[in-house]
């Protein structure tokens, strides 16, 4: 059975339909990708996987759970993490206290833990190494310090994977994870991430509009357009779909 499995989705928002009738699936250990044209539905798509919206109609079933029209907290617990295509850091706050809200808010806390200093104090010793281990794995440990606010635009981006990977997600969604990056950035991305999808062993959906850096990461790529999926398979196929050429580029092929 597929880690995620979408079927028959349908999202209207009053008169305008966003996403329609579809089917996308991303086995155990996936690394595949979503692309389409501006208002395609991709991002919409991922707001219905998290929570953010409910569908219209059909079915989000993620480790066998439908969780269509769940709520993001109950989705997030079930292991699903995800980042946003607009950058949602606390700005005045650290890279590490960013990862540390994130980890506090993945785990239960009670008044005893306040209460008993012990245990209030090692918490907080542990919080601070997962936080700084979740900086050094995406290459941020020298930024720990450091106010999201005053990071380039690159580190904030890792960033913002690190607070995602902060609830031990088994799928990982990214938006435009590549947006801003210049080419060195892009290469270095590129490569941590299919490193994380080995080391940690995740799945990953991503989301970019640089079609060169989906195809060369990715296994599989989804297009839709106007809502509609209308090209599903590896990327060398993918690239030459003559559907594909016309959604990006109306003549021609595509980059």
């Amino acid at each position: 059975m597929p880690l995620l499995e979408v079927e028959k989705l349908t999202v209207r928002f009053g008169g305008l339909t966003a996403v329609s009738d579809f089917s996308f699936h991303a086995d155990a250990g996936a690394l595949v990708a979503l692309i389409g044209p501006n208002g395609a539905g991709k991002t919409t798509a991922f707001n219905i996987i998290t929570g953010i919206y409910a569908p219209t109609s059909g079915s989000v079933r993620f480790d066998s759970h439908e969780i269509g029209g769940a709520s993001p907290h109950r989705i997030c617990a079930l292991g699903v993490g995800r980042t946003f295509q607009n950058i949602r850091l606390f700005r005045s706050l650290s890279a590490l206290e960013n990862v540390r809200t994130a980890l506090i808010g993945t785990q239960r806390s009670g008044l005893r833990d306040v209460v008993r200093g012990g245990r209030w104090l090692r918490r907080e010793a542990e919080l601070e190494a997962r936080g700084r281990s979740l900086l050094a794995r995406l290459g941020l440990e020298r930024m720990a310090d450091v106010r999201a606010d005053s990071l380039p635009y690159g580190e904030q981006r890792r960033l913002e994977i690190a607070r995602a990977l902060a609830s031990d997600p088994r799928l990982l969604l990214l938006d435009e994870p590549a947006a801003g990056m210049n080419p060195s950035e892009k290469d270095a991305l590129c490569a941590l991430v299919a490193g994380l999808r080995d080391e940690l062993g995740l799945t990953i959906v991503l989301i970019d509009h640089d079609v060169g850096f989906v195809m060369n990461l990715c296994e599989r790529v989804t297009v839709l357009d106007h809502g509609e999926k209308i090209a599903e398979g590896p990327p060398d196929a993918v690239r030459r779909d003559p559907r594909v050429i016309e959604a990006y580029l109306g003549t021609g092929e595509a980059a």
